[in-house]
């Protein structure tokens, strides 16, 4: 099952989940001549490949996005070659999710649930982000760094601190809601809405600034 599902987030972005089943052969057929020979010329590996593909697949799904050409900054970040607007990307296993916001620096991460988050807890986490009590630690916490992912994908910088510059302000959680949160890295100290949601296996976040 490739496309799965499109979300649109009360402050304006878009956002196109793909469940990434197609191995290199068949996700290759969905795409166009042009789309197959840009991605066949960045020489990935067939895992890579499927990404991008899978990638390309859902911005065609986005209709501000279709048609435009995807490039990568130094860094690795995503935007768009001729229209404007601002896009990301995230992947992990077998999903793959994509964002774009018509004018707002956009950041987007999913995460699979799993243990290794308690041991880059005391890293990536500041003291009010730890204090939350055991039954609801596991999801906050997977909440919380995907959200400082997708935080450090959004914020035009170097040199980010996940513990030192990046802070999620606490709250009970839902399967789907809105945090807040603010970075520290900039002279701006820009304040940021976290949009999320809880799958069975994974968690997907998306942050924007407030404007």
């Amino acid at each position: 099952m490739p496309f799965h599902e499109h979300i649109l987030t009360k402050f304006g972005a878009t956002i196109v989940l793909w469940q990434l089943t197609e191995n290199e052969q068949t996700i290759a057929t969905l795409l166009s001549e042009k789309e197959r020979s840009l991605i066949d010329s960045q020489n990935l590996s067939p895992k890579r490949f499927c990404e991008r593909a899978a990638s390309r697949l859902s911005l065609n799904r986005i209709k501000e996005t279709l048609n435009d050409d995807i490039t990568y900054t130094a860094e690795g970040k995503p935007h768009l070659l001729r229209k404007s607007g601002h896009i990301s990307i995230s992947h992990t296993k077998e999903w793959v999710a994509v964002a774009y916001h018509p004018f707002l620096p956009i950041g987007i991460d999913i995460e699979r649930i799993g243990e290794k988050i308690e041991k880059v807890a005391p890293r990536v986490f500041n003291a009010p982000e730890l204090n939350i009590s055991s039954e609801n630690r596991g999801k906050w916490l997977h909440i919380c760094w995907s959200a400082k992912e997708a935080l450090f994908k959004a914020i035009p910088e170097t040199g980010i601190d996940f513990r030192e510059h990046l802070h999620i302000v606490p709250a009970l959680l839902t399967e789907e809601g809105y945090l807040s949160a603010w970075e520290t890295r900039t002279e701006a100290t820009k304040a940021y809405t976290v949009w999320y949601r809880i799958y069975d296996d994974f968690v997907l976040v998306c942050t924007v600034p407030l404007q």
